[in-house]
């Protein structure tokens, strides 16, 4: 992946598309061959140094019993409050935060058990959103925001995509489209790669994907 590159991942349920991204920071580590970053091996990097660089977000949030600003800020512990709802904005979740009596203050319960499956995936795109990583990592990131939501965060997504190299893991055709790249895997092994167009003509594989998707 090049630099501002954006690689959607794609294949069916056990394929290995999240151990994959799991490589890059080191989470899992290649029993054999190389995962680089910048030119090093990730085994060579710090962790915690190569790890401050990569933000992922998965379909499972995790969030905090602290306030939804907190939960924002969380690892962008300088981050001010113009900052904080500048992000929840692009990450459509101003709105429904600011419904809350306490706003921002409002205080999330354990794992966020007092806001919805979409809410919970906004306040983690927002806290992606703020602490602006080289690589982001989106794993079904989407899955429970409906699609004019997730229209209006793909936008956002697209203008900070630019900056950063991100890689998607997803089954929304809009998102699989607008990549520079698509993989596809098939029980642990990368069998095509191209642009939408050129693997609904030369992959047997994306097709069949691509059918079931839509």
């Amino acid at each position: 992946a090049q630099p501002g590159e954006t690689i959607a991942i794609v294949g069916q349920t056990g394929s290995g598309k999240t151990t994959l991204t799991q490589l890059i920071n080191c989470i899992f580590v290649a029993d054999s061959g190389q995962v680089w970053v910048d030119g090093v091996d990730v085994r060579d990097w710090n962790l915690e140094s190569l790890r401050s660089q990569i933000s992922t977000i998965e379909q499972d949030v995790f969030l905090f019993s602290r306030t939804l600003a907190e939960n924002i800020a969380f690892g962008c512990a300088d981050a001010d409050q113009e900052a904080i709802e500048q992000a929840a904005h692009e990450a459509q979740a101003h709105e429904f935060i600011t419904n809350f009596s306490d706003g921002y203050d409002s205080e999330v319960g354990e794992r966020g058990v007092t806001l919805s499956g979409g809410q919970r995936q906004r306040v983690a795109i927002a806290r992606a959103f703020l602490t602006n990583p080289r690589i982001l990592i989106l794993d079904d990131s989407t899955s429970a925001i409906d699609s004019a939501t997730e229209d209006q965060i793909q936008r956002a997504m697209r203008r900070i995509s630019r900056e950063q190299t991100t890689f998607i893991i997803t089954h929304r055709l809009s998102q699989i489209r607008w990549a520079d790249r698509i993989l596809v895997l098939r029980r642990g092994e990368l069998v095509a790669q191209g642009t939408h167009e050129e693997l609904m003509e030369d992959s047997p594989d994306y097709r069949r994907i691509f059918a079931r998707y839509e």
